[in-house]
């Protein structure tokens, strides 16, 4: 009979190596997606930070369901941000419409924004970027401006 018993003992490292190894491979392959991902948003929240737009000014356009709308940036922040926003009246609101505009900083731009609801009373505005592959990012952050129609 031959002795093997040194020959189990290089086997059984071996194999325990290539355990480790692959334990390894799997383990980088989830924190690598993750991290991937994480640097999307956090890139987003980055610019969003110090990005304000706010509607200064809201009145009746020329149908009961549009609206002039007057939003204004401040000289923080970079790049350009478009702009999503929300009629809400007593009763319901008008889902996100866009603002048609893209705005500066120091821009003030009014826009007539038509589609929206009847009697409303509050406007919110959201702010987005869009990223390399033209996605919009919306910014967390929603401002809120209270009117009164005439």
């Amino acid at each position: 009979m031959k002795n093997t018993k040194g020959l189990s003992g290089i086997v059984t490292t071996l194999i325990i190596i290539l355990l480790v190894l692959v334990s390894v491979g799997i383990i980088w392959g989830v924190v690598n997606n993750l991290l991937n991902k994480s640097t999307g948003t956090i890139e987003t929240s980055t610019k969003c930070l110090d990005v304000d737009v706010h509607a200064t000014k809201v009145v009746q356009g020329s149908a009961l369901d549009s609206y002039n709308v007057t939003l204004y940036r401040t000289p923080t922040g970079d790049g350009v941000v478009g702009a999503k926003i929300v009629f809400v009246s007593a009763i319901e609101n008008s889902g996100a419409l866009d603002f048609g505009a893209t705005l500066g900083p120091l821009d003030r731009i009014t826009k007539e924004v038509i589609d929206a609801i009847e009697n409303a009373t509050k406007v919110e505005v959201t702010t987005y970027f869009e990223d390399d592959s033209g996605n919009q990012k919306y910014c967390p952050t929603t401002t809120t401006f209270e009117f009164e129609l005439a």
